[in-house]
């Protein structure tokens, strides 16, 4: 319990900061700027969670492999993987900033913000990607962290640019009246303070892991992207409901219901974080024991992981329905939009119960190099349930069918893997079957 905790607990307060500075830059563009700027963000958020989908599919599959090679002693390995995986990501940040300078406009538009919005979707966008070496570097060099066994260290990078981007954002947005694009570039600048905390560590070869020259394998290209491809696929579909819902919402709702969307993207940000604390907590643990060859403990470290899911999401739940208009309202002064919100939130957040145990089970797979597995949770949770969710029940509800259409989606994921997976699968823990 003890070994979980001090990786586990480190990962969570690392991503509840990080779900704070969220909020709070959510807070700033919807009192500073207005609602629909908030619109706006919301609608130019897919583009970035898919260069955080890139990052994680590397930095995931690498500290996967460089955690196996650790539990079996092979440091030196351990070692090349992880160059070769700072090289990947190096690459993919300067094909981000590529993006940033002639794709931007066009993306807006791919998007389907509406005319009045397209200035600050592509600003928005643009100004982010200005900041791609930070945005890859800060996120994937801190999973690096943690497999080194340095997670407290990973949790104070985190929380050093989740405060840095917090002042910045009341400088740019309410100091300057930068709009939009102060929101963008404290979060950039947020990212680059992270990433610097994480560089300082491996210079000083505090750990196993050091920066070496090293070439980049074909093998290890194919292994990492295969390991990393479900945590790639989960960010995806992130993007792709929110791309989803934000065209139901326009159909049935109108503005004001993408502006409640958003809110409530932002307030879903707190339960996903601690989910994620959760799953990249255990996952050194999990592939270390992998590496070892140690499945009880394997599964120890898992049913653990479980039961905290379950405890916080019912715990989130409950917050959010006694005290809902009341953090609503820190978004926003509109009551109608409050109110839209409120009723909203009740019902989509039911789906956090059955995300929780999803997006864990998919991690678990990931971890013991069962990747097919959790490549098809996240298929199946993107691409699949909730779209077919979305198409159907707002039909037969109405407004009520769009935001029901998260529990349905991740329920009938959840039925599908343990039918299919409880019986076959050698490390599935016993809670599940």
């Amino acid at each position: 319990m003890k070994k979980f905790l001090n990786y586990v607990i480190p990962s969570i307060v690392g991503m509840l900061v990080t779900s704070l500075y969220i909020i709070v830059d959510g807070m700033f563009v919807g009192k500073g700027i207005g609602s629909s700027a908030l619109a706006a963000v919301n609608i130019a958020f897919p583009p970035i969670l898919i260069a955080t989908a890139l990052t994680l599919i590397i930095s995931i599959g690498g500290s996967n492999q460089v955690s196996i090679d650790i539990g079996s002693g092979k440091s030196k390995e351990a070692i090349n993987k992880f160059n070769e995986s700072i090289l990947l990501l190096i690459i993919t940040s300067i094909g981000m900033f590529l993006i940033a300078v002639f794709l931007s406009k066009p993306i807006a538009y791919a998007l389907g913000a509406p005319e009045n919005l397209i200035n600050d979707v592509y600003n928005y966008i643009r100004f982010c990607f200005f900041f791609s070496i930070p945005l890859v570097l800060s996120q994937g060099l801190n999973c690096f962290l943690r497999n080194d066994g340095a997670p407290k260290l990973a949790m104070i990078a985190m929380i050093s640019g989740s405060l840095t981007n917090i002042l910045l954002d009341y400088i740019f947005i309410f100091k300057f009246k930068w709009g939009i694009k102060g929101a963008a570039i404290a979060t950039g600048l947020g990212e680059f303070i992270s990433m610097s905390i994480s560089i300082i560590y491996f210079l000083r070869g505090k750990g196993v892991l050091e920066f070496k020259f090293s070439k980049l394998s074909l093998y290890f290209i194919k292994n990492t992207i295969l390991i990393g491809f479900p945590s790639f696929l989960t960010e995806c579909s992130i993007a792709v409901v929110t791309i989803s819902f934000n065209i139901a919402i326009l159909k049935y709702i109108g503005e004001d219901g993408v502006a409640a969307y958003s809110i409530i993207s932002y307030l879903i940000t707190i339960i996903n974080m601690i989910i994620m604390g959760i799953a990249q907590g255990i996952q050194p643990l999990l592939s270390y024991y992998y590496g070892a060859n140690e499945p009880e403990q394997i599964n120890y470290y898992y049913l653990l992981a479980f039961k905290s899911i379950i405890i916080t999401s019912i715990i989130n739940y409950f917050v959010f329905f006694i005290f809902g208009k009341s953090i609503i309202s820190l978004f926003t002064s509109s009551n109608k939009l409050i109110s839209i919100t409120y009723k909203a939130l009740k019902l989509f957040f039911l789906g956090t119960f059955f995300a929780g145990i999803n997006i864990i089970n998919s991690s678990y797979f990931q971890c013991i190099n069962k990747s097919k597995i959790s490549t098809a949770i996240c298929l199946l949770r993107g691409f699949v349930a909730i779209q077919i969710s979305l198409l159907i029940l707002p039909v037969i509800l109405g407004d009520n069918g769009i935001w029901l259409s998260n529990l349905t989606g991740e329920f009938i994921v959840y039925l599908v893997t343990k039918y299919f997976l409880k019986d076959i699968i050698c490390y599935y823990p016993a809670i599940m079957k």
